[in-house]
């Protein structure tokens, strides 16, 4: 799709974790139009917090991002493909709809939420922020990543058995 819509492509591919965050942080953006994140929800959010820790990151926020569903959850996608009127649809069907609203130049701008730690760390998110259980099964099922959206089943299932117990207060 992206040939016949006339759309060159330059493919950055991760090595490790945070390797997205320091290539965004880091590089001359101006060489591209837009950056298209084809990856889970995990992969953008290293994204937009690399941009965020630009010196101008003001400048570099208004860049339009794309996310093209690789991930296991792909909730950003599917919000996108619900918004942009089509019917809820997975794997194949989110990514062809979604790099069709890519080839059509479609955007709009995202909210984002600042959250600090107490520590003084700063992370920016762009559908929510989890703390507690919900956190724990998303992390904790990592290992299961070959199984797709059934590893969010198994963690859910192994937090159960594990119920711990959080403390926090919120300001």
């Amino acid at each position: 799709m992206l040939a016949e819509a006339d759309i060159a492509t330059t493919v950055f591919v991760t090595e490790r974790a945070h390797h997205a965050h320091e290539k965004v942080r880091d590089e001359d953006l101006s060489q591209w139009d837009t950056l298209v994140v084809m990856s889970g929800d995990g992969l953008l959010f290293e994204v937009v917090n690399g941009l965020m820790e630009r010196p101008d990151w003001r400048e570099a926020m208004k860049k339009p991002l794309c996310i093209l569903p690789g991930g296991s959850g792909n909730a950003l996608a599917a919000s996108i493909n619900y918004y942009a009127g089509y019917d809820h649809v997975a794997k194949k069907k989110l990514l062809t709809n979604c790099t069709f609203i890519l080839c059509k130049g479609l955007y709009t701008q995202m909210d984002l939420v600042s959250l600090s730690t107490a520590s003084g760390k700063r992370f920016f998110s762009f559908l929510g922020f989890g703390w507690g259980f919900i956190s724990d099964v998303d992390i904790d099922s990592e290992k299961y990543r070959w199984l797709g959206s059934a590893r969010f089943t198994l963690g859910t299932l192994q937090c159960l058995a594990k119920l711990r117990v959080y403390q926090g207060r919120l300001f």
